[in-house]
């Protein structure tokens, strides 16, 4: 369990994340790739220079604190921001992944990771000593994952369940620091390397 007001930070720091999720549910409804990438380009680009523009201007960084202090993670306070890393890595994904990786790769970032800060946050009774990560978080985050995978991305059901697996580990990896640019990253080379295996 988690007190009330960290539980309301978390709720207001998701509910932006899970605003990409509009990637995924764009490429599976048929999106052209291509101006995908051409916007999520533009998006990334703007968020770099909001995180350059943060070390530039001190007048900048005091409006920036003003406006996401509540949300922003110690860390995040002298390196880039969460929604920064999410932005770039699904910019990666939709230029380098086909569809169907994208897709699974993205929607793991989006709704696995948020299940997984959710669900561990309010129900985690099984947590480790190194980050306070929990299994249950970790188990919210492969069923999410795997139900993005297996009927959004429409994978085969064996693709889709490695990469729920894949998912939970890098949920809880210790590097990179950033769990949206883990999560983007291995699950999408699981899906590329389950359907060359497959094929």
């Amino acid at each position: 369990m988690t007190s009330g007001g960290s539980w309301r930070r978390e709720l207001a720091r998701k509910a932006i994340h899970l605003t990409s999720v509009a990637v995924p549910i764009a490429l599976a409804s048929g999106f052209p790739q291509r101006t995908a990438v051409v916007l999520l380009v533009a998006l990334a680009a703007t968020a770099l220079l909001v995180e350059w523009a943060r070390r530039a201007s001190a007048g900048v960084e005091r409006l920036f604190e003003r406006s996401f202090a509540a949300m922003l993670r110690a860390h995040e306070r002298r390196a880039l921001t969460g929604a920064t890393w999410l932005l770039v890595s699904m910019c990666a994904a939709v230029s380098l992944l086909p569809r169907d990786a994208a897709i699974a790769a993205t929607w793991a970032a989006a709704v696995g990771d948020t299940a997984a800060a959710l669900v561990g946050m309010r129900f985690g009774a099984h947590r480790s000593p190194r980050d306070g990560k929990s299994l249950e978080g970790s188990a919210a985050c492969a069923i999410a994952t795997l139900a993005g995978a297996w009927l959004l991305a429409s994978l085969p059901f064996a693709i889709a369940l490695g990469a729920s697996v894949v998912a939970a580990v890098a949920e809880r990896l210790p590097w990179p620091r950033d769990d949206n640019a883990r999560l983007v990253a291995l699950v999408g080379a699981a899906v590329v390397a389950g359907r060359a295996l497959r094929y």
